[in-house]
């Protein structure tokens, strides 16, 4: 098992940044170029046990049908998707958002284990780990400067 985790102080109301996070659309806005995310059905309006399924593309060529069920939801705290089918063999994200001076501490912490066995773990080490690193850097970034309004 995997745990990844990385944290970025924002310039806004938790609210705002929950708000953001809660809204699945912007999914597209904060997603890396190597990585296409889109939505084929989702739960409206996000709650306890929504139900999200996704397509993810990488590199243009490899297509993923990605179906999570939000297994917590506090708002302006705590937002966990848990994947239920999709390309891993476990997968748990918490969206933390923790209120400091009037600023938004973001947090996101991921349990995930790779299928395959061995194979799995290699893959880790050599690419999905620094894919996710890569991924989660630019979400950050991207975040930051959308509810800061820099951009």
């Amino acid at each position: 098992m995997t745990y990844f985790e990385k944290s970025i102080l924002i310039d806004c109301r938790i609210e705002k940044a929950f708000e953001f996070h809660s809204d699945t659309n912007n999914l597209p806005k904060i997603t890396p170029d190597f990585i296409k995310a889109r939505i084929i059905k989702m739960d409206k309006p996000l709650k306890l046990n929504s139900r999200i399924i996704l397509e993810i593309t990488q590199f243009k060529i490899l297509k993923t049908r990605w179906e999570i069920l939000l297994t917590d939801f506090e708002p302006n705290i705590l937002i966990t998707d848990t994947q239920k089918k999709g390309p891993f063999k476990f997968w748990i994200h918490s969206h933390c958002f923790e209120e400091q001076s009037g600023k938004t501490l973001m947090t996101d912490k991921i349990h995930y284990e790779l299928p395959f066995g061995i194979f799995g773990k290699i893959a880790n080490s050599l690419i999905v780990k620094n894919m996710i690193e890569k991924q989660f850097k630019f979400r950050h970034k991207v975040t930051k400067e959308i509810l800061e309004n820099t951009i």
